[in-house]
């Protein structure tokens, strides 16, 4: 009944803020996003800050690899894993803002499947909460809801990317709220449904999950079928192959920033994340122009 509930309480709320995607409306979402993303980085980053100045913020104590080198490139330390969630932020709130007013007048169905992918971002910034509030190691209920929280963002963002090529489409955009609401509910239910392991916390301050290789090989096929998906798409429009470049680099970055946890992780996290979103949306930019 519960199930049921929800399900239903979310079809509405979702076919009523993705029924007829005007751009308007989508702008209107993107600078909701972008001042919630703002919102929560300043609070953030005030409350990391309390943290280290009341010396509450303790290093917890993590699961590293087997053969873990100790160097200062390759190896774990806090420091890393903090900027990297930080710098996720800074990537949120930069897109965001800059994907409203370079695309203000561009009607892109492939935008409502990429603010799902920043969705899945901004839930994954929520791990930072776990060395903030000292729950590693325990079996606090708050622990297992970050967890599933984050978990929601780890399978929602290779799905949102995979949906933005095979799905964003003008045959398609009729079923965009639909699509939206099927990826969140679905990604939302398998995260929920998973097992966490709370006495085992991974340097980039997430929990053990079960399945853990099943999920990486969840995430590794997307990302394959999206990539090759993308190419025969443009290869079939002759369109330039610099749109699947910043897609494949863009999700690359974005994968490596959160699981990031040494200094080697953090530099060519933001470089690809960086690099590969300009690539695509540049890219993406001038295909609309020359279309319109």
């Amino acid at each position: 009944m519960v199930y049921h509930f929800i399900f239903g309480f979310t079809e509405k709320v979702f076919t009523v803020i993705f029924f007829i995607m005007t751009i308007k409306a989508r702008n209107r979402f993107y600078m909701g996003f972008f001042i919630f993303t703002l919102i929560v980085f300043i609070f953030d980053l005030i409350f990391f800050h309390y943290q280290i100045f009341a010396k509450n913020l303790s290093v917890p104590e993590v699961k590293l690899p087997e053969n873990s080198p100790a160097s200062f490139l390759f190896g774990f330390k806090p420091v890393f894993s903090y900027s990297g969630i930080f710098f996720q932020f800074i990537y949120l709130c930069g897109t965001s803002f800059t994907i409203l007013y370079a695309f203000y007048k561009t009607q892109a169905g492939e935008l409502a499947y990429f603010l799902l992918f920043l969705l899945s971002i901004l839930l994954d910034t929520a791990r930072i909460f776990i060395p903030l509030l000292n729950l590693a190691g325990s079996f606090h209920t708050a622990l297992i809801a970050i967890n599933n929280i984050v978990l929601t963002g780890t399978f929602l963002g290779p799905v949102s990317l995979m949906a933005l090529v095979l799905f964003s489409g003008e045959e398609y955009r009729q079923n965009l709220e639909q699509n939206c609401m099927i990826i969140i509910v679905a990604a939302t239910f398998v995260a929920f449904s998973i097992p966490i392991n709370t006495g085992i916390l991974l340097p980039n301050f997430t929990s053990a999950a079960a399945f853990s290789k099943i999920i990486r090989l969840f995430i590794v096929v997307s990302v394959i079928i999206s990539v090759l998906s993308m190419c025969m798409n443009n290869y079939k429009r002759e369109l330039s192959q610099i749109t699947t470049l910043g897609f494949f680099v863009l999700g690359t970055g974005s994968l490596i920033l959160k699981h990031c946890y040494t200094l080697f992780q953090l530099i060519i996290g933001v470089i690809f994340l960086s690099v590969g979103t300009v690539l695509y949306f540049k890219e993406l930019h001038n295909q609309y122009l020359w279309n319109s």
